[in-house]
């Protein structure tokens, strides 16, 4: 039900009975650390959903990312995005004009604020004047709730600023920002938060132990589109294994360089092809020369959709080397794997990430104990001998994906954990026509 003011039923709730704010120009602050990102179409795709169930949002980001290919979907926004200047981009007087204005709005609770962030564990001076900023800026808004995606920088920024403004806050975890939070800051952050969003079971169990059972911790996959029947190319010549994942250690890509470079020792004609970038891609290319696979691989950079589709379309098999770095980050359950199911590819991966939790060994794909490139190599080699094989986990895969991680049926569990909540009113149901082409249109 739709009111003159906001598209939405306001109502209070949730937990810690916050009414969300009503009478102002956002229902809802989204906070992310860099907008727009290539790698994370789940917070766009969240964002545009929110947008077509009446929520008027705000996109705050804390940094602007220079990226080469951008998000398709990304014209359809209709959300303003600002950024927080960095600590330096914040001078003395509009920092004290800030804490003056959130002063006159919270009274004697803005000290109390003060005193308690002071003594948290990720404190800084710095993080308190881009909080001060963030919170400042809300309270203009009319002192809409916020939903924080990631629980390291943007949760700590969230939280701060949450508490000087006296607004609730969502916090929404992923991958290396569950792992890598200090504890005893993940902890605050967890329970200090109105509802927490995970995209992985171990996710789930981890934040719920830190929440020790004061916050609610929900897992929300995030889903791909499934809606276009997938194009799949006669069987290539050489056969292709595909990787798609950003340049960077946790990928896991050296291990997969060196599984191909045995597998061609074996005699099978193949070509694999690397879609990313990122900071190992110097690295890589030299384990590429220094294994003498030169002919065998090819990277080919960051692309766009169309062209994602185009090589998911020529491929073989789906691989993805996964592993838990010396630091403890690790991948959740990354998009490409659902991806690629979807477009009926079998899928080798490794059990060290999130992946495990969709690819069912033996039958949608093949999982193998990760930091072993010799297993890696011998199971995609299974696949590229067997066509059969092949056909038979690709069409295994597609039907896990629509039955269980179709974006359409799991994205409406964000706008459903806000409303219960208390952050936002009951949402619009989509409009007939949106209704009709929903899956199209988050495609």
């Amino acid at each position: 039900m739709s009111s003159a003011t906001g598209g939405v039923v306001r109502s209070s709730g949730g937990r810690g009975s916050h009414p969300a704010a009503g009478g102002g120009e956002v229902d809802l602050v989204v906070l992310v650390n860099g907008f727009p990102r290539l790698s994370e179409t789940f917070v766009l795709q969240e964002l545009l959903d929110l947008e077509r169930r009446g929520i008027r949002l705000l996109v705050v980001a804390l940094s602007r990312p220079a990226e080469l290919v951008r998000q398709e979907a990304l014209g359809r926004l209709r959300a303003r995005v600002e950024y927080v200047p960095d600590k330096r981009g914040i001078s003395r007087p509009r920092a004290t004009r800030a804490h003056a204005a959130l002063m006159r709005h919270r009274g004697r609770d803005y000290g109390a604020a003060l005193a308690e962030l002071a003594q948290a564990p990720d404190f800084t001076p710095g993080v308190l004047r881009r909080a001060t900023i963030l919170g400042s800026r809300l309270v203009r808004l009319g002192s809409p709730p916020l939903y924080v995606h990631f629980a390291h920088k943007p949760a700590t920024i969230g939280r701060f600023a949450a508490r000087l403004a006296g607004v609730p806050y969502a916090l929404s975890c992923h991958a290396k920002d569950i792992w890598l939070t200090p504890p005893d800051e993940l902890a605050a952050k967890v329970r200090a938060a109105e509802v927490v969003l995970t995209c992985t079971a171990a996710g789930r169990a981890e934040l719920a132990r830190h929440a020790t059972g004061r916050t609610p911790v929900l897992l929300a996959y995030h889903g791909v589109a499934t809606d276009t029947a997938p194009i799949r190319h006669a069987r290539p010549a050489p056969l292709r294994i595909l990787t798609i994942g950003r340049l960077v250690e946790k990928k896991g890509h050296d291990l997969l360089i060196r599984a191909a470079a045995l597998i061609r020792r074996r005699g099978i004609a193949f070509q694999l092809r690397i879609v990313g970038e990122g900071v190992e891609w110097a690295h890589l290319q030299r384990l590429v020369h220094q294994l003498g696979v030169e002919r065998d691989v090819t990277f080919l950079g960051p692309l766009s959709a169309d062209e994602v589709e185009g090589e998911y379309a020529s491929a073989t098999v789906f691989a993805l080397a996964c592993r838990v770095v010396a630091n403890g980050d690790r991948d959740g359950l990354p998009n490409v794997v659902l991806e690629a199911m979807t477009h009926e590819l079998p899928v080798v991966t490794t059990t060290a990430a999130g992946a495990d939790e969709a690819v069912d060994h033996e039958r949608t794909g093949l999982l193998v104990a990760p930091e072993d490139p010799d297993a890696l190599a011998l199971a995609l080699e299974r696949v590229l001998r067997s066509t059969s094989l092949a056909a038979r986990m690709g069409r295994a895969a597609r039907t896990t994906v629509c039955d269980r991680f179709n974006r359409t049926d799991l994205l409406p569990a964000v706008s459903t954990a806000l409303t219960d909540a208390g952050l936002i009113g009951e949402t619009i149901g989509l409009a007939s026509g949106d209704a009709a082409d929903e899956a199209s249109r988050a495609a």
